[in-house]
């Protein structure tokens, strides 16, 4: 997603926007983009899943704070009534939720994330046809991304703009901007394989925003490669744990130190 920033920074119009323009701050955040039908069930006995982790992002407006905020409200609500009948069943939560602007607002939007699979003309009508509907058009569009394919290695990268430090940034430069605070010898808070295929390797590379992940320059091209992980350049942007590794906690609350510009 970085270098695919850079790329569209080069479009003319875009280009011609940031004319004059000086960075001034960065960050990196993945979204969970599925939508409303990618969410998953919301309770479990003992338990509730709220906000992000939940998937309650709004897929057309990129906004789901107030989702994330709302859905702890009910379900601290729910279970402090269900605790208070010695009960661990929390399923009034999620009927509270889908009843609630949370619910109402996701389900609107219900159909506005698959149409980009179908292209700018195509897919960009439909969009508009969702969220100008308001999601009163009934129907489910179908969702899948095949993420059960195996990885590959294409060529996009080679369409990737180089640095040259006023529109197009490497990601040093830019992970230097976010006043990351990770000490060297902080405990590596990223769990993830060393020891993996090529294609996954790179996958995490081109992947990352930060230049976390690296391929050492004599790995051979096919077959299992040792992937450098430069932990303290994270920027807890949560992309990994959607390719096979998992972001905890840094020690001490490392990371970056986000400013308001």
């Amino acid at each position: 997603a970085h270098d695919l920033l850079q790329l569209f920074k080069t479009h003319p119009l875009v280009r011609g926007i940031l004319e004059g323009g000086e960075r001034v701050g960065w960050g990196a955040k993945a979204l969970p983009g599925g939508g409303y039908w990618s969410m998953p069930k919301l309770t479990m006995p003992g338990a509730v899943i709220v906000g992000d982790a939940g998937g309650m992002v709004d897929t057309a407006a990129l906004k789901g704070v107030h989702h994330s905020i709302n859905s702890g409200i009910l379900a601290a609500e729910a279970i402090y009534e269900s605790l208070k009948n010695g009960s661990d069943d929390f399923s009034s939560y999620e009927k509270t939720l889908d009843d609630s602007v949370t619910g109402k607002e996701l389900w609107e939007v219900r159909n506005t994330r698959q149409p980009f699979s179908k292209g700018f003309f195509l897919g960009g009508a439909l969009v508009n046809l969702m969220i100008a509907t308001k999601g009163k058009i009934p129907v489910r569009l179908p969702w899948h991304r095949q993420d059960e394919r195996e990885m590959f290695i294409g060529k996009t990268s080679q369409k990737y703009p180089k640095p040259d430090g006023k529109y197009i940034f490497d990601k040093l430069s830019s992970v230097f901007i976010t006043g990351n605070a990770t000490r060297d010898d902080a405990p590596n808070h990223i769990r993830v394989q060393q020891n993996v295929p090529r294609e996954i390797a790179e996958t995490w590379k081109w992947m990352c925003p930060a230049g976390v992940y690296e391929i050492p320059d004599d790995a051979p091209e096919e077959g299992m490669v040792d992937v450098i992980v430069n932990y303290t350049n994270c920027v807890q942007c949560g992309a990994i744990t959607a390719k096979g590794g998992r972001l905890t906690t840094p020690e001490g609350g490392d990371g970056p130190l986000y400013q308001n510009t």
